[in-house]
């Protein structure tokens, strides 16, 4: 049977929430019931709060037993460029990311579990990384108490949502979540540069134009925004031109603020 014609769970983790929804069958879900559950005194990075409170929610009657969908944070991914490598095999492929995290943010990247999106012909595309730990723990906690049957950073869905729209454009994605903003940048239907930041939603011009002085890269392009946080600042100048990225609209839900609603993409 189609995952879509079983009641699932999807879940948004963050340090300082976790949020859920389940979600009915069909191809238009219908939301049975919603979750949100603020998580204090986390710090960011660190996830047990979240995970004892999943687990807590998939052993209630109403959750147990469902297909589980996961959105991470950003405060739990790092992702980097991956170059152009056609012709290479899977486990050359492999190596090559090990390489690149390694170069990118030191023997840390040692302990994380990689992943290469696809791409086209001669394109680079975008590698992340997530603690090997976060997902063994995730493993375990949705064993016996439900099916995993995805786990995406939240920058996917959200690149998901605007992709055809891209086209050869240049511009930058912003994610904007509770104490970290993700810069995606575009040159003419490619990824050009990515980066995860530590701040606040007001942080979001002095961040873009650090990144630009970084990269010798001259500021503008299309912003596409989401802003997780409902309260980012925008830059002021004439450089950049905006549009708000929305998750898909679901009957009864008006958080559209949820991690998890990006589950649904």
């Amino acid at each position: 049977m189609s995952p879509l014609w079983r009641e699932r769970v999807v879940v948004g983790l963050a340090p300082e929430r976790l949020s859920a929804l389940l979600l009915g069958r069909g191809w238009r879900p219908r939301l049975l019931d919603r979750h949100a559950l603020p998580l204090l005194e986390q710090d960011a990075g660190e996830w047990k709060k979240g995970l004892e409170a999943l687990a807590t929610l998939l052993d209630e009657p109403g959750w147990h037993g469902r297909d589980i969908a996961i959105v991470l944070s950003g405060h739990y991914v790092r992702h980097a460029i991956f170059p152009a490598s056609s012709g290479l095999s899977g486990k050359e492929r492999q190596s090559l990311a090990e390489v690149v995290f390694r170069d990118t943010f030191g023997d840390l990247a040692r302990e994380w579990e990689l992943r290469i999106s696809p791409a086209g012909k001669g394109l680079q595309t975008l590698a992340c990384g997530v603690p090997r730990a976060l997902l063994e723990a995730l493993q375990t906690v949705c064993a016996g108490r439900g099916r995993l049957l995805s786990l995406r950073p939240g920058l996917m869905p959200v690149f998901n949502q605007i992709r055809r729209d891209i086209g050869q454009s240049v511009g930058c994605l912003a994610m904007v979540e509770m104490g970290r903003t993700t810069l995606a940048f575009f040159e003419l239907g490619q990824w050009k540069h990515v980066d995860s930041r530590a701040g606040n939603a007001q942080s979001l011009p002095l961040l873009l134009l650090e990144e630009a002085e970084l990269s010798a890269r001259q500021p503008g392009g299309i912003l596409w925004l989401c802003d997780l946080t409902d309260a980012a600042s925008l830059p002021d100048d004439t450089f950049w031109s905006y549009q708000q990225v929305n998750p898909p609209a679901l009957a009864g839900m008006d958080d559209q603020d949820n991690l998890a609603v990006w589950g649904m993409v």
